[in-house]
């Protein structure tokens, strides 16, 4: 293979194997390695070889906003009660692997017009069959469905697993939405429906109630959507929340006490509302810039509980940024959904948008800070954000239909063909 060709299908093969490595990497520090060597490395040297010019990435409001959010973010360690080279070495590490996530993934989309799509594709079935596998063996040693599943790896977590099939779930949507033949449909039917039962026997609420949420507001932005031709793609996403309705009511009458206790009664949620509240005490000690992002979140619930983080980005951002830091992150998820709003007329950019909405509902009860190395969020929060930084620039694909190799930019020419 020569020089040429093998710089030209590296770094999307590689960001390929990393996007599916959320499934099948052993573990987080496996898949940070991966990341590091076969797409930061090769990145750099384009952009050493000025192949990439990173300068027109600040045309976009969102790039520009979410930038200043985690520059700001890292600056507030210079407040904190105390400051290390160590804390100042990993967290700046941290900024500069997202913002080169964020920066990969919108030249892929720039330099392959159909890269996102064949990547979503293959999401959708390398995550349904994991899903398939995680499901089966699990439950051939434990009680089902009554038993919380527990995935293997980087899905060791139920709710970062689940928010992940989210993800999977509204692709798989939005390549049911675009498909012509009955024969397609059905087919990301079924992998949508295990998406959702990996969702629903991961027994998240806090992402399943963000999915359905989110649904919500994908249909009404369809119903905005005017003219005769998007009558179509209104009728196919109201048939898709039926099937999902049809779903969850299935979970009701098989094992009704699936959703027995309250969102407000079960142990969890009540800890979390102890938590808030003190780390709300501290917060008022300084509201406006935080406590630094290397203070402590530790807290000790009144049954004796200990949490060292505050199980909710926005609760952590305003703990360690204080009002101006969660101002930042509100104005990257406003800026991000504004932009997809004003290109409801193309499915990809309303999916991200989508995307979007449903990460950024995953993070309010869960999770203690964007920054952080190689983790699931980066693919239901970070990755979508990306999507919609890259259809804010110019000349990009997403500013229209998908251009296929035939020249044509019809969207549901090039599915056709994946």
């Amino acid at each position: 293979m020569k020089l040429k060709q093998l710089r030209q299908y590296f770094l999307p093969a590689s960001y390929t194997v990393f996007i599916l490595g959320f499934f099948l990497f052993p573990t987080s520090k496996f898949l940070s390695n991966f990341f590091y060597l076969a797409v930061v490395f090769p990145f750099v040297i384009l952009i050493l070889m000025k192949k990439v010019d990173l300068r027109s990435l600040f045309s976009s409001r969102t790039f520009l906003l979410l930038t200043l959010y985690l520059v700001y973010m890292f600056c507030s360690l210079f407040w904190a009660d105390s400051l290390g080279f160590a804390d100042l070495s990993k967290y700046g590490r941290r900024v500069l692997y997202i913002l080169f996530f964020i920066s990969v993934t919108i030249h892929l989309t720039q330099s392959y017009s159909t890269f996102i799509q064949r990547l979503l594709v293959l999401l959708c079935f390398t995550g349904s069959i994991v899903a398939v596998a995680t499901i089966v063996l699990y439950y051939r040693q434990h009680p089902f469905p009554g038993t919380r599943l527990f995935g293997y790896g980087l899905l060791h977590n139920p709710f970062k697993a689940s928010s992940l099939y989210g993800i999977i779930a509204i692709a798989c949507i939005y390549f049911i939405l675009q498909q012509r033949t009955v024969k397609m449909q059905l087919l990301y039917v079924g992998l949508l429906v295990t998406s959702l039962s990996y969702m629903l026997l991961a027994q998240s609420r806090g992402s399943l109630l963000a999915f359905v949420v989110s649904m919500l507001a994908w249909q009404v932005s369809a119903w905005l959507l005017q003219g005769e031709r998007h009558l179509t793609h209104r009728n196919k996403l109201f048939v898709v929340l039926v099937l999902i309705s049809v779903v969850i009511s299935a979970l009701f009458i098989f094992n009704p006490e699936y959703f027995n206790l309250s969102f407000l009664t079960r142990i969890s949620s009540r800890h979390r509302l102890e938590m808030w509240e003190q780390l709300f005490l501290r917060i008022k000690d300084a509201p406006w810039f935080g406590h630094g992002l290397s203070a402590t979140a530790r807290t000790i619930t009144s049954d004796g509980f200990v949490y060292v983080h505050p199980h909710s980005v926005y609760v952590g951002t305003l703990l360690y940024g204080g009002i101006v830091g969660l101002s930042f992150l509100v104005a990257v998820v406003l800026s991000a959904l504004w932009q997809g709003f004003k290109r409801l007329g193309t499915p990809i950019n309303l999916t991200a948008a989508t995307m979007v909405f449903y990460g950024a509902l995953c993070i309010g009860p869960n999770g203690n800070m964007l920054i952080h190395h190689v983790k699931p969020f980066w693919l239901f929060f970070w990755f979508p954000l990306a999507l919609v930084v890259a259809s804010e620039l110019p000349g990009h694909p997403f500013h229209g239909e998908y251009m296929t190799p035939d020249g044509t930019g019809s969207t549901r020419a090039s599915l056709s063909r994946i």
